[in-house]
């Protein structure tokens, strides 16, 4: 029997493991993420979090397993002979569906905060300019940044640049939101107000994989917590139950210094 779009996962992942030279970065990860459902990814340096998020979109190949986003098989297509890479403009349709929001914002400098939003709903998707304009407009409302429409990145402040660096990724549309340490080269200011609008669409039931080391924001936002050590995933448990009843006394210990406890 095959999942219908309703049911099956938007993210599905088996067996991914992601080596560079000797040092095993990943190793076996499985993870699903259902339709609507906010799974923050948490550890300590170096598990391969960053990493793991990268392969879902195929910024980085991944060696072994599978990445499935929405039904279909990232980066690679399956032959007779075994995996076999994608194209540029296979994978470049494929990453459509999944919307990165970077730590360094990654906004292009040369171009306004409206020419930045509309940047890939005219180029990629193909919209009418009017119509990705009224759209980005839209978006940059729906995260508090309308009057900045006309301003370049270097006029804005880092947590502006990252709520910017958030509706671009919301106007290509995608099933997944992908959140890369988005918080963590912010002022600790400036970090609230895109913890606000993150927190927001978590609300809203966008489908969401973040990597924060943001722990207080899990707890509130996510639905589920995953925790990586050493390139593998230790727990992945429902967030209520992840901090009230902490599987191991290291990750006990990881959530009281994160938290100040």
């Amino acid at each position: 029997m095959h999942d219908t779009s309703e049911n099956r996962p938007v993210l599905r992942i088996r067996g991914l493991g992601k080596s560079y030279g000797n040092v095993e970065v990943l190793k076996d990860i499985d993870l699903d993420v259902e339709r609507g459902q906010t799974v923050a990814i948490i550890g300590p340096s170096g598990s391969g979090k960053t990493t793991l998020l990268r392969c879902v979109n195929f910024l980085v190949p991944y060696d072994r397993g599978e990445v499935i986003v929405d039904g279909d098989l990232v980066g690679y297509r399956k032959t007779a002979a075994g995996l076999k890479l994608q194209s540029d403009a296979e994978i470049s349709l494929k990453r459509q569906k999944t919307g990165m929001v970077f730590q360094r914002f990654a906004l292009f400098p040369h171009k306004s905060v409206l020419e930045n939003l509309i940047e890939g709903p005219v180029q990629v998707l193909r919209q009418p300019r009017q119509v990705a304009t009224e759209r980005a407009m839209a978006v940059l409302g729906s995260v508090g940044m309308s009057a900045k429409a006309d301003a370049y990145p270097a006029e804005l402040s880092g947590g502006q640049q990252q709520r910017v660096g958030i509706a671009r990724a919301l106007c290509m549309e995608p099933l997944l939101l992908l959140f890369d340490e988005a918080t963590s080269a912010l002022d600790p200011e400036l970090v609230g107000e895109v913890l606000a609008v993150m927190r927001r669409l978590s609300d809203e039931k966008r489908t969401m994989l973040v990597v924060t080391h943001e722990l207080r924001f899990a707890r509130e936002a996510a639905d589920r917590i995953v925790f990586m050590e050493a390139g593998r995933i230790v727990a992945d448990l429902p967030t209520s139950v992840f901090f009230e009843e902490p599987p191991t006394p290291r990750i006990a210990a990881f959530i009281a210094a994160s938290l100040g406890k």
